[in-house]
């Protein structure tokens, strides 16, 4: 797969992994995807680029032992969790980085097709020093990233969901879910969620009809995946408009999808900002794996679907 962002050839899975639960769930996900995509998987850990006062009398040789841990555990609980028997095996290399981890795992994945990692729903006071890592990888990666919260286990719904705000600037997204709907054998829920802030919403609600709003909507998605529906003939779509809070009808939808497919932003300062409120939302709380797709990173125009082979077919 080209990434045209670049123009550099995008190869094999990165997922960056802590020992924790959310982690090993992370490299189950990734080793998965590795083998639906056919692609080498890359483990990465990363020492802190700080040191505690408390450790900082402890050999530099035993922290490096204490990330080998890490990725020997994690290697260890992939090997004893189950896979299908139609999963191939995939080749695995285990990294020990050291620095700041989100950096560290952003440049790694830098030429990869997926970045993958845990959720980290830890509470604010427990990330003071290290920071929200799922948060920040999807806010600066230019590989698209996957977060997978510990509660996931690998079910098959067979949906993928598309979050769309914009249906007239959606290339992004729809490109990248329309391809995972297809890669799964899935089919694609595109929902376009819509609610004015409370002290509005009652009040406009009431003077203009929310089907005539809904059916607007509608129509607009049904604009924006027309091309791609013939792009993905075999890949079955449902569109749906809701009034509701964004990230509250994502949530909602997300206990019976395999995956959730949002876009960042183009814009935003700091680097967090790149993910707006809604994306930030749905990271800690959705039932199942997000993937946050940066913009610009579309390989496919709707219509014309550049195939692995390098040729075209309309």
């Amino acid at each position: 797969m080209t990434d045209i962002s670049t123009g550099a050839t995008a190869t094999g899975v990165v997922v960056g992994v802590d020992g924790t639960p959310a982690s090993i769930n992370a490299a189950r996900y990734a080793r998965a995807e590795a083998a639906r995509l056919d692609e080498p998987l890359r483990i990465v850990h990363v020492l802190p680029d700080y040191a505690p006062m408390a450790i900082q009398m402890v050999p530099v040789a035993e922290i490096n032992e204490g990330g080998r841990q890490v990725l020997r555990s994690v290697g260890a609980a992939l090997e004893a969790a189950e896979s299908p028997a139609s999963e191939r095996a995939v080749p695995v290399k285990k990294v020990l980085r050291r620095g700041s981890r989100v950096a560290s795992l952003v440049a790694d994945a830098r030429a990869a097709r997926l970045l993958v990692v845990g959720a980290d729903r830890r509470a604010i006071a427990q990330r003071l020093l290290t920071g929200n890592t799922s948060t920040g990888v999807a806010a600066s990666s230019v590989a698209p990233v996957v977060s997978v919260p510990e509660t996931w286990t690998p079910a098959e719904h067979g949906v993928v969901l598309a979050g769309v705000k914009r249906p007239g600037r959606s290339t992004d997204l729809l490109a990248e879910a329309f391809a995972v709907a297809r890669a799964r054998g899935a089919r694609l829920l595109v929902v376009h969620a819509w609610r004015l802030p409370s002290e509005y919403d009652d009040v406009i609600a009431s003077r203009i009809a929310v089907d005539e709003w809904d059916a607007r909507a509608h129509a607009e998605l049904e604009a924006a995946v027309a091309d791609w529906r013939a792009s993905y003939p075999d890949v079955e779509v449902e569109l749906r408009v809701v009034h509701d809070q964004p990230a509250h009808a994502l949530v909602e939808a997300s206990a019976q999808v395999d995956e959730l497919v949002l876009v960042r932003r183009a814009r935003g300062f700091p680097a967090a900002a790149h993910l707006g409120s809604t994306a930030r939302t749905v990271l800690r709380q959705a039932h199942c794996p997000v993937r946050v797709v940066p913009p610009g990173h579309a390989a496919e125009v709707a219509g014309l679907v550049l195939e692995d082979a390098g040729g075209m077919r309309k």
